[in-house]
């Protein structure tokens, strides 16, 4: 990446929560479309459904410290 400008000053502690807002509001709507298609008390969507939560939460975290970097500060 190259030089960076700010364009607006923004609260970052803001757009994370942002971000994991979005983040649970997706992992609800496919759970809801899991469901449609794998009974909910079966093996499989259980372990599907831990799978999923785990990754999208990883890959939200990594996104978010790519971002803004660590921000293990603001949160505690």
């Amino acid at each position: 990446m190259g030089n960076s400008t700010v364009v607006q000053e923004i609260d970052t502690l803001d757009i994370v929560k942002s971000i994991g807002r979005e983040n649970k509001r997706f992992q609800a709507i496919f759970l809801q479309k899991l469901e449609e298609v794998i009974p909910k008390n079966s093996p499989e969507y259980q372990q599907i459904r831990k799978f999923f939560l785990d990754e999208s939460s990883n890959n939200t975290r990594a996104v978010v410290r790519e971002i803004f970097g660590d921000i293990d500060y603001l949160i505690m």
